[in-house]
Formats: structure tokens, C-alpha cells, sequence
């Protein structure tokens, strides 16, 4: 947390304490929203409760925006504070898109239709909670400026002197037909260098790139990133266009992903930040992530006890069974997230997999020859059998060791293709699911080549 926002939030508790109401108004309508939400942060629960309270009595405006700015968890708890009245005075001040996103923070769907019932003009917010979450339909706004194409440039200018502060333009114009159908998009630039009696038809960039309703919100970040885009169009079925998204949109959805992505990671989720006090809840929350792993333990205990009775050098080996489980489990978890952050951000095609394949396998070998080493020297100087050779024991590790890391690269990579192709979310195999496998796999690989070198040398 830097000075600024550590300063802001003292002054803030300061003037809340001495209820000094001039300074604290002149305080909050100079600071940037983005900042009095990054106060609100690290702000006690009594002092957020008054400081909302404040603003929507003294500046309700800066309150909308404070609340667009705050993670999830504190908007839900900051909407517990309002009564439906006050909440539909806040989402009249948003852009359409920001209230639907305050909407979907209020799980009482009783609540959530009185508010609408109360949103002046509410219909293009009703519509727009129709379409499926994350999808561009879903976070676009509808709050835009297009022209018709056969208008000429002197006559669009016009237009955007007329323009309402509200809508969202950003640096692109967009251009329909006369059934509202998308047909061509200009920057700002390119209009003002145009000839003022050209059609904007005859001068628009005909390649528009855009999205439908039904666009999952990923596949815009990566468009709008891939074509360095300010905004992006979004259309029906039928090409007509219904809203835009623009860049700062884009930004929270990739900050929105990522933070799911290292929930999972973690075999947990976001849900967990809204409970804190409720240990029972979070514990509902961690156990379905867990439980693949505890399983794993089971089956790893389970081949331990059959391999002590089928391998009369079992006390010996096990010993360094952790050494290799640690080692392939690690390489595991490195591929998978690397091929899980690949999956999220390029679709893979079929070409592509002999090519992660070669690669995976290729850097197995370099690591596998590393840690191989480094396993035959440490067993070699630790190991201690009565009725079997050194030597023996020292290359059943280091081959064991080399096997493992090889075969750990490359499942680690393909299990999230394979999880996609399932239908689950790739981020999921980074989790405790791989670490339980690669386990479960280390295990047999070390006991078999120890198993077959013991046999064959001996």
C-alpha cells in the first residue's frame, strides 16, 4: 500500500472521529474514486459504514463511483448497508454496464426487482441481465455513439458536438446502416483528415474486428489485446450493434480471471474472502479442492502396502520414494501451469500438440539428467543395504529419478488439454489433482525400475 492511499485513509478516520464535515467533503470530492476505494481497503468496518453513509448524503455521485472501484466482497457488505431506495439512486448515476454489475452482487432476487422497479428507464438493464454471465452481452454498455454510414463527415462532426457526456465513445466512431446493422468503424483522427463532403461509408475501415452477445468475456480480452483495441463492438445475431466494450472493462476482466486462476491454484476460491469469521464455510469451500489429493494418499499407501509383500528390498527403497515424488511432482505442476496460463490465453490447435509434446519432453530430458545425478550421488553416499550393492540401489534411484521427471513434464502438460477437452477448467489442474497424480505416478515408476534393475543386475 503506497503513502497516498495510507495518508487518505487516516485523513479520513481522522475527520470521521472529529466529525469534521467541511474537511472531509472537500477531502472526498478532490480524491480520485480509484483511490478513496483502496482507502476504503484498510478502513475498519464502522469507519467504511460512515464514510458511504457521508458520501451518499453529501456526494452521492462519488459514491457511485467509489462503489464501481471496490472488490467484491466489500461492495456486497456496502450493499447490505443500503435500502432498496438508495441503491436505485446509486445504479440511475452508472453506466449500463456497471449496474448490471452491481446487480449481480445481490443474491435476493426479491431485493433485486424492487431495485428495478425503481431504476428510472430500467430496460436496457433488465435486457442486458439476460444474457449468461461472463459473456460480452453481459458487461458491454449500452451507453455508445454510432452514426448512420451514408451521413458525410461534415455532417458527423456535427453529431459529435451533440454528443451526451454519458455515452461511451472513446476514440472510435462506429457506423450502422439503416437497420442498425454494424457496418464499418473510423478513428477520430481518420475523420477529421477526411473530405468534409465524403459519405463516412466511403471512408470507414470496412474489417471491423468484434463480438457477439454470446462472446465469452476471455475471448474479448484476448481480441481486444491481440489488436491493441480501446474498445471493442459488440453485435446480435442478426449484426446489429448492441454496446461496446471498451479497454478498462478488458482490464478487470483479465484482473477478474487471473485472481480466479490463483484461487484455484491455491484449491480455493474467491468465495473465501467473503467469509472471513465463518471458519465452517471456508472449510466448504477448500475440502472438494482437497479431497482429490487426500484420495491420492490412499492409493499411494495402498501400493506401498502391496509392493512391500511382492519386493523383499522394499525397506531400502522406500527411503528415497519422497526424493522422487517431490522432484516429478514439481515438474508437474510447472508444465501444468504453464500449459493452463497457454490454454487460457491461445486456443490450442491440433498442430500445436507435436510441437508441446517435442518441447515438454525435451526439457524432461535436461532436468531428468540433472536431478537423475544428483539422486545417484545422494543414495549413493546415504544408502546403506546389507544384502544388496550399493551400485544397485544408487541406478535404480538415478534412473527412477530420470524416468519420473520425463513422464511428470509431459503429463503435466497434456492434463490440461485433456481437462478442456473434458470440459473443465484448466486451472483446475494445477492444483492439489496434479500434485495427488503425479504422486500416485511417482510411486509406481520408482518401484517398478527398482523392481526390474534389482532382477536384472543381481
Amino acid at each position: 500500500m503506497n503513502s497516498k492511499i495510507l495518508l487518505l485513509a487516516e485523513s479520513i478516520r481522522k475527520f470521521l472521529r472529529r466529525n469534521m464535515v467541511p474537511n472531509l467533503k472537500n477531502l472526498i470530492n478532490k480524491a480520485h474514486p480509484s483511490d478513496i476505494a483502496a482507502a476504503i481497503e484498510i478502513l475498519k468496518p464502522f469507519n467504511r459504514e460512515k464514510l458511504f453513509k457521508f458520501m451518499i448524503e453529501h456526494n452521492i455521485e462519488k459514491a457511485a463511483e467509489v462503489l464501481i472501484e471496490l472488490e467484491e466482497h466489500l461492495i456486497k457488505s456496502i450493499l447490505d448497508l443500503f435500502d432498496d431506495e438508495t441503491t436505485a439512486a446509486i445504479l440511475k448515476l452508472l453506466s449500463t454496464d456497471d449496474a448490471v454489475a452491481i446487480l449481480d452482487y445481490i443474491d435476493d432476487e426479491e431485493k433485486k426487482e424492487k431495485i428495478l422497479q425503481l431504476i428510472h428507464d430500467s430496460e436496457k438493464v433488465e435486457e442486458q441481465l439476460l444474457y449468461q454471465d461472463e459473456t460480452a452481452g453481459r458487461i458491454m454498455t449500452t451507453d455508445f455513439f454510432s452514426l448512420n454510414h451514408n451521413l458525410t463527415v461534415k455532417e458527423a462532426i456535427e453529431k459529435l458536438h451533440q454528443l451526451e457526456e454519458k455515452a461511451e465513445m472513446v476514440f472510435y466512431l462506429y457506423l450502422v446502416d439503416d437497420n442498425q446493422r454494424l457496418t464499418g468503424v473510423m478513428s477520430l483522427r481518420q475523420l477529421l483528415l477526411s473530405n468534409p463532403d465524403a459519405k463516412l461509408k466511403e471512408v470507414m475501415q470496412k474489417d471491423i474486428i468484434s463480438v457477439r452477445v454470446d462472446t465469452d468475456q476471455e475471448e474479448v480480452a484476448r481480441l481486444v489485446s491481440q489488436y491493441d483495441l480501446l474498445a471493442i463492438p459488440v453485435v446480435d445475431h442478426d449484426g446489429k450493434l448492441v454496446g461496446i466494450i471498451t479497454v478498462d472493462d478488458v482490464i478487470d476482466i483479465i484482473k477478474e480471471e487471473a485472481a480466479e486462476d490463483i484461487y484455484r491454484l491455491a484449491g480455493t476460491s474467491e468465495e473465501e474472502i467473503l467469509y472471513k469469521g465463518h471458519p465452517f464455510k471456508i472449510a466448504k469451500i477448500r475440502l472438494p479442492w482437497l479431497l482429490p489429493a487426500f484420495a491420492g494418499t490412499f492409493v499411494v499407501a495402498s501400493l506401498l502396502d502391496l509392493i512391500s509383500v511382492k519386493f523383499s528390498y522394499f525397506a531400502i527403497f522406500v527411503v528415497f520414494m519422497p526424493m522422487i515424488n517431490a522432484a516429478a511432482g514439481n515438474i508437474g505442476i510447472q508444465s501444468s501451469t504453464i500449459m493452463a496460463r497457454e490454454l487460457a490465453v491461445n486456443e490450442m490447435e491440433g498442430s500445436i500438440w507435436k510441437e508441446v509434446f517435442s518441447t515438454q519432453f525435451r526439457v524432461g530430458v535436461i532436468i531428468g539428467i540433472l536431478y537423475a545425478l544428483i539422486a545417484f550421488t545422494f543414495s549413493f553416499i546415504l544408502a546403506k543395504p546389507v544384502h544388496l550393492p550399493k551400485l544397485i540401489v544408487s541406478i535404480s534411484v538415478g534412473i527412477a529419478m530420470f524416468i519420473a521427471i520425463i513422464i511428470s513434464s509431459v503429463y503435466g502438460s497434456f492434463l490440461p488439454i485433456f481437462l478442456k477437452k473434458m470440459g473443465v477448467d484448466p486451472a483446475v489442474a494445477t492444483g492439489p489433482f496434479v500434485a495427488a497424480s503425479n504422486d500416485i505416478l511417482g510411486t509406481i515408476i520408482y518401484f517398478s525400475v527398482a523392481y526390474n534393475i534389482v532382477h536384472l543386475l543381481q
